[in-house]
């Protein structure tokens, strides 16, 4: 373990063996091991911010669990609770912080022991190098002395995996530095045993033979030292095939004619040449410096600036520094990049080399041109350049060596463009940028752009335009910069055309943007242009590439999954994941979630302007058939056996496993299916889409309050609007009752009663007789809402010969019922009790609890105004023994209130009480119970009126009042005269 001072504390971490914690020396429990496998993610980015998805990777890998940001942040909290606050600090202020949907463990990296395993071997690599033999012998053996056993021992998780094979190569490569220092200081005798005991442990390393080999050369054993290559040359050749490699070669063949330079211990330090180039640096004749001027006007980015400075500038390293930023265009890589080495030049004294490498350009920079150029910026004339990319790479690397030097390779297309160009020096640092982030690029940080902030983007505007015109127009300001979708070049264009005209308000270049067929062509200003920064990775697109660009545009929004892009584009599934994920890779669309795809909002006003077929009837017929289908088999869960189903217009295949299954498609997918309906209105249109549209429409009707009525009723005017100018009565029946019946749950009355009316003609006049029942029963609760009782019979009567002629029982249950009630209402409560008995005597056949439930509440209701009062208790009872049975709390709770009036009229008022408040305990947290809660408030005041509590009784009255009023019932007259009366004394 590795002490370092944390405030007052003493805090040590160990990583090299299983999983350790010590508080000023005492031991501290590290948790359970996948608790251990976050803080070891923690402690290897130590001081570095860590996201939420790269620590579900870390621990889960591909399959992590649903409730993985749930576990993270219990082990978050766990994880606190074990660590000291930092000395100065309020107790609040833990090492352990959230930083944006992630943490970061505020503790030096020297406080971990892997880090200092590697600080202490890049110290003696530089030791070596220098010449001090016995410093970097002393610093090897405290770096090898850190390991207690293998590391991380019983951490589970891919990270753990993958760190456990890192660590445990880094004690090797440190061991066999160690060997070379100690044979360099002629200590072969002593090195004998602990070699073999090395070479039997990792019998493939190919240098350990040779320093064995050496060893027991110098120590006069000639035989066992050939005899140590035979083994090795057998090893090889058993284990991977192989004969061993030149140098190994090499030395077998000087041992076999007794070369006695081997005998000599190892020169140490850098070759002349290495030790010239590197003193040509130092000296200052040739020092490059360039990187492009920061600008004074950088907004944002902090954290990024931050972790990407941390990790260039760390004084200790065994490997070269690599950081990367990658995002789509305009999104301001190069300018962070150029920030941040400008942040730390100053750890980069011997120079700072820049190349732009036009990655995402139609010509992507040669990479021998580049290597050409930082050559000759290294002071290696014209003539000495070698011809070929490798030979001049190596160059790079060779005067590279040893030499503090950041490089910034701005735009890299792909790794193959960049390998020439990275250092091999430990010493040295590489700032990366590129539309993607590159597969197997090893970089100590990487930094995936997001577009700005509201607070960030409205910084920037002011940090060109000035403060005082930003103030002056507040609300402008935000429009401005939401109308750039937060692209930072596209808030640098509209701040750089409001700074070159002063007299322009804010409001009028948000007038010009509004439009969204202009937008993209008036994000222009000088040279700078969001249409170039696009048109640059767009032109790199092939044409299966380019036409889903274009094509998925105007259909996604705000995502599109992957089935129904596949639809849309008429792709397989697996054709259209590669196709999509190669526009993800190019940075022109983003993948929030797997499975899920994206557009910028002004990548998508880009890639429309960019239709060749404005129209796009065939892609939004295919992506309605697919949404429908979708739909349709939702809708078969939620009211199965619905004839309604049988007559949508597409063929569908069950996809959902249950109702919970298909609710979640359906609200998932509803915005989709919205928007996807707006565009289909709007495209020169097929009337067949109106019907698939209307259809659509109806299956989504059917999740009530899952999806937003609003909307829904808003697509569904537009439907209907439509369908009735093109003549297409079904498409406009369906459509209209969908608006009836989202008015009819908002108790919108009179509109309910206009678009349900208007639905009701157009489905005679198609001959659409599902939908017809649904409308005539429509209109016959909006009646009895209204109280208009006699039509509420009428209809009911309508929708109830129709029910039955479909077959639908229960539909025809349910409208029974309904014209039950409406009777009862009409002042005919005999003939709603024989409705009653005649549907439950059917329900005997066909179990139904439910409606069971819901028969013996009319007909307790219809006994109660026949004033056979007992009867109706006792139907009561049977009533609410069956919900209780059943599980049918809602209903219990308004049987409940019913009963309680009947107990009221009785005298029972004590037992009518206690009735009327246990309904209104229920339905005070019931959703959508507002109408039922009403009710049993007035039952419940009246009772109380009864027996003489008139405050309680005026203010139940009160509240009854407030929500029938709300909902715009008639009734609310009644309540109102009645809450008077209560107040007044009366």
């Amino acid at each position: 373990m590795v002490q370092q001072e944390c405030g007052a504390q003493r805090l040590r971490f160990s990583l090299l063996g299983p999983l350790g914690i010590e508080n000023e020396g005492r031991a501290v429990a590290p948790g359970p091991p996948q608790q251990q496998a976050m803080l070891a993610a923690l402690l290897l980015r130590a001081g570095r911010a860590v996201t939420l998805c790269e620590l579900i990777d870390a621990l889960w890998g591909e399959e992590p669990p649903s409730s993985a940001v749930t576990i993270l942040r219990t082990y978050a909290w766990r994880i606190r609770q074990r660590l000291p606050a930092p000395e100065g600090t309020e107790p609040a202020v833990q090492l352990l912080a959230s930083i944006g949907d992630g943490y970061r463990l505020s503790v030096p990296p020297e406080s971990v022991d892997a880090h200092r395993a590697e600080r202490l071997g890049a110290a003696a690599a530089r030791a070596w190098r220098q010449g001090r033999q016995e410093e970097c012998a002393g610093l090897l053996a405290d770096a090898l002395s850190l390991w207690q056993g293998e590391p991380l021992a019983g951490v589970p998780g891919p990270l753990a995996e993958t760190e456990r094979s890192r660590l445990a190569e880094l004690r090797v490569t440190l061991a066999e530095q160690c060997f070379a220092v100690d044979l360099a200081r002629g200590r072969h005798h002593v090195l004998v045993s602990d070699l073999t005991a090395f070479v039997r442990e990792h019998p493939l390393r190919e240098r350990s033979y040779g320093f064995l080999m050496q060893a027991l050369y110098a120590a006069g054993r000639q035989a066992d030292a050939l005899a140590v290559f035979a083994r090795a040359r057998r090893t090889l050749d058993e284990e991977l095939g192989l004969a061993p490699g030149p140098e190994l070669s090499e030395l077998h063949g000087r041992i076999l004619v007794g070369d006695p330079a081997l005998l000599a211990p190892v020169a140490a330090g850098p070759s002349a040449a290495l030790s010239a180039a590197s003193s040509t640096a130092s000296d200052g004749s040739v020092r490059p410096a360039q990187l492009p001027p920061d600008i004074s006007d950088f907004s944002g980015r902090a954290e990024a600036v931050r972790e990407l400075a941390e990790a260039l500038a760390g004084a200790d390293r065994s490997a070269l520094a690599v950081v990367s930023i990658s995002g789509m265009g305009g999104i301001g890589k190069s300018t962070l990049a150029v920030r941040v080495a400008h942040r730390i030049r100053d750890r980069y004294p011997d120079g700072q080399l820049h190349a732009d490498l036009r990655g995402s350009s139609g010509e992507p920079a040669d990479a021998g041109a580049v290597l050409g150029s930082f050559l000759g910026a290294l002071g290696v004339a014209a003539a000495d350049l070698p011809r070929a990319v490798e030979d001049r790479s190596r160059l790079l690397r060779s005067l590279l060596d040893g030499r503090r030097v950041l490089l910034l390779l701005d735009d890299a297309r792909d790794h193959e463009q960049l390998r020439p160009l990275l250092p091999g020096s430990a010493d040295c640092g590489v700032i990366l940028t590129g539309r993607t982030r590159l597969p197997g690029l090893s970089a100590r940080a990487h930094v995936d752009l997001e577009v700005f902030a509201a607070d960030e983007a409205l910084e920037l505007l002011r940090q060109v335009v000035g403060g005082a015109r930003v103030a002056d127009e507040p609300a402008a300001a935000v429009e401005l910069v939401e109308l750039c979708g937060g692209l930072p070049l596209a808030v640098r264009i509209v701040a750089a055309r409001l700074a070159a005209r002063p007299r322009w308000a804010l409001a009028r270049l948000v007038a010009a943007l509004t439009d969204e067929r202009h937008r993209i062509d008036r994000l222009r200003a000088g040279s700078l242009a969001v249409t170039t920064v696009f048109e640059h990775g767009y032109r790199q697109l092939n044409g299966v590439q380019a036409y889903a660009f274009r094509t998925l545009a105007p259909f996604t929004w705000p995502t599109i999954a992957l089935d129904a892009a596949a639809a849309a584009l008429g792709l397989g599934r697996e054709d259209a994941e590669e196709v999509l994920e190669s526009l993800v890779d190019a940075a022109l669309l983003e993948s929030p979630r797997p499975g899920r795809y994206r557009y910028h909002e002004l990548l998508r006003n880009y890639a429309e302007q960019r239709l060749v077929d404005r129209g796009r009837p065939p892609v939004a017929a295919r992506l309605l058939r697919f949404l429908l289908s979708g739909a349709v088999a939702a809708f078969q869960w939620a009211v199965p056996g619905d004839p309604a189903g049988t007559t949508f217009a597409v063929e569908h295949a069950s996809r959902f496993a249950d109702l919970p299954e298909a609710r979640a498609w359906l609200v998932r997918e509803f915005d989709g299916i919205a928007h996807t309906i707006g565009v289909a209105l709007r495209s020169a249109a097929d009337p067949a889409l109106l019907g698939a549209a209307a259809d659509l429409l109806v299956a989504c009707s059917a999740f009530g309050r899952d999806v937003p009525s609003a909307r829904l009723a808003s697509v569904a005017r537009e439907v209907a609007e439509a369908a009735e100018l093109a003549g297409d009565d079904r498409a406009a029946g369906r459509a209209r009752f969908v608006c009836g019946n989202v008015a009819l749950q908002a108790t919108r009355l009179d509109e309910a009663r206009e678009h349900t009316t208007r639905a009701a003609e157009a489905c005679r006049r198609a001959d659409d007789t599902v939908i017809l029942r649904q409308t005539c029963n429509d209109l016959g609760v909006i009646a009895l809402f209204q109280q208009r009782h006699a039509d509420a019979v009428r209809s009911f009567d309508q929708a109830l010969v129709l029910a039955r002629h479909l077959g639908h029982r229960s539909g025809a249950l349910a409208t029974a019922l309904n014209a039950a009630l409406a009777r009862l209402r009409n002042g005919d409560a005999a003939e709603a009790v024989a409705i009653c008995d005649e549907e439950l005597r059917a329900l005997r056949d066909a179990p139904d609890s439910h409606g069971a439930a819901h028969a013996l509440g009319i007909r307790g209701r219809a006994l109660h105004e026949l004033g056979r009062h007992e009867e109706a208790l006792a139907t009561y009872g049977e009533c609410l023994e069956l919900c209780r049975t059943a599980r049918l709390p809602r209903q219990e709770a308004m049987t409940r209130y019913r009963r309680a009036d009947t107990l009221r009229a009785v005298g029972r008022l004590d037992e009518a009480l206690a009735q009327a408040r246990s309904a209104v305990a229920h339905l005070e947290t019931a959703r959508d119970g507002e109408r039922d809660r009403a009710y049993a408030l007035e039952v419940l005041a009246r009772t109380e009126a009864e027996l003489g509590d008139r405050a309680a009784a005026a203010e139940h009255a009160a509240r009854a009042y407030e929500l029938l009023s709300s909902l715009g019932l008639p009734e609310a007259a009644e309540l109102r005269e009645f809450r008077d009366r209560v107040r007044s004394g009366d």
